[in-house]
């Protein structure tokens, strides 16, 4: 009989416990990194610089009017919830990049340059999407964004 009773008060703790975690909302970052890269296509002489050796392929056929790109900066910033951070560029403008939160599993992003565009992306963790269009120099400039989730 005591036993009988022991079982039953451990399954009612159990629904108990599972009534007050299993409704919960499913964990999710807070805060995601955004890694940005800078750089510079123009159709000189002048190749691909070693440092962006990852995105060649990308580059090679996104950007295939264009024969050399350099990274000119590398920059990481964390996005605490949905506070804005700047990123200076090298064109003088400043990337606003802020978390506008998750849809599904991907990242909703918003993106502002200067005063030449604002708008708000879903991107999948992990992978770079480019920004492109800019004059600089010689040729454009290519913003290479990856953002990167930590769970």
């Amino acid at each position: 009989m005591k036993t009988k009773l022991l079982i039953q008060m451990l399954m009612a703790m159990s629904v108990i416990m599972v009534g007050l975690t299993g409704f919960a909302a499913p964990a999710a970052a807070e805060d995601i990194t955004v890694e940005v890269r800078s750089i510079e296509a123009s159709r000189e002489d002048g190749g691909l610089d070693p440092k962006l050796g990852d995105l060649q392929g990308t580059l090679d056929v996104t950007f295939a009017g264009y024969s050399s790109f350099r990274q000119l900066s590398k920059e990481t910033v964390v996005l605490e919830g949905a506070k804005p951070k700047e990123v200076a560029l090298p064109n003088d403008s400043k990337l606003t990049l802020t978390f506008h939160g998750f849809s599904d599993k991907l990242v909703k992003l918003g993106l502002g340059i200067s005063d030449k565009m604002n708008t708000t992306l879903r991107v999948s963790p992990g992978s770079h999407f480019f920004q492109a269009g800019m004059r600089y120099k010689k040729g454009i400039l290519i913003l290479a964004i990856k953002v990167i989730v930590k769970e």
